[in-house]
């Protein structure tokens, strides 16, 4: 049986390029993680496109693959039994925040939109309790938000800032990562624009949640994101003021991904609006979030 793929990731074609065996760690209603020694490679049978991704065009319920199958992986194709996905043809996905742009911070007023749409989705939700009610994240506003807004950086840097939230909270990827995965595309993306210094989360401290989580977190520093998240940190830093559209596009991913992702790109440009001048930004993102 022959499948094709319609686009394939950057990343994911330098994985088959180099022609070693995988192994499927997960597979799902229409998708599938496999991994190749310390890389993954998502197979997904729907639209969303990301560095790590190939996308298969039909043929999924056919695809017989568990946890623990091999695969063979080659630059022209993933070979899973007597299936074969064809990739030679697919067209490559590259990740928007992977090249400099000029960016300006949104105004807190837009903040105020967005993370005020996002409170709504939270308290929508029937997966509780949510990160939002979660003392760990109050504490990293504490701990590292609230210092940046003032213009101290330290704390950002620091990997026991995130230690607490990685693996924490519910989802397939844990909503304390998915959380730290939207701030960091969102802060690293806009250091890069700016000349400034990376945030980078230790191997180590990684290990603390599922490997699949962990490599998303570990692409997502380096601006390797899918394509609906790096809209939102791309529009929000391009000094539009109505961003809300990539959030409602982003909020229904997962359990409550799509939400932690998106506050953690909010806040983490609240933080920074805040630092340049825009004394109230993250006073006023905090506070929708957790008013009463």
């Amino acid at each position: 049986m022959n499948l094709k793929a319609t686009s394939v990731g950057d990343l994911a074609a330098k994985v088959l390029a180099k022609g070693r065996a995988g192994e499927f760690t997960r597979v799902f209603r229409k998708s599938a993680y496999v991994r190749s020694e310390a890389d993954f490679v998502l197979l997904l049978w729907g639209w969303l496109r990301s560095p790590m991704t190939v996308n298969v065009s039909g043929g999924f319920e056919k695809l017989q693959a568990r946890p623990g199958d091999r695969c063979a992986l080659s630059r022209g194709a993933v070979e899973v039994g007597s299936a074969t996905i064809e990739v030679r043809k697919a067209r490559i996905f590259r990740s928007t925040l992977t090249r400099r742009a000029t960016v300006r911070l949104p105004p807190s007023s837009s903040l105020l939109k967005g993370v005020s749409l996002l409170k709504s989705l939270y308290d929508a939700s029937p997966h509780g309790p949510t990160l939002v009610h979660d003392s760990e994240l109050r504490s990293f506003v504490r701990r590292a938000l609230v210092p940046l807004a003032i213009g101290e950086t330290g704390p950002i840097y620091s990997p026991i800032s995130y230690a607490r939230l990685i693996g924490r909270g519910g989802g397939f990827t844990p909503a304390g990562d998915d959380f730290v995965g939207g701030f960091l595309s969102a802060y690293n993306y806009w250091a890069r624009c700016t000349g400034s210094k990376e945030v980078r989360i230790p191997t180590e401290l990684l290990a603390g949640t599922i490997p699949e989580s962990a490599y998303l977190m570990a692409r997502a520093a380096e601006g390797q994101v899918d394509e609906v998240l790096g809209s939102l940190v791309s529009k929000s830093l391009d000094g539009s003021r109505d961003f809300l559209d990539e959030i409602l596009t982003l909020g229904p991913r997962g359990h409550t991904s799509g939400i932690d992702m998106s506050l953690g790109v909010l806040l983490c440009e609240a933080a920074l609006s805040q630092k340049g001048g825009d004394v109230r930004a993250l006073d006023l993102c905090t506070d929708a979030l957790w008013r009463r």
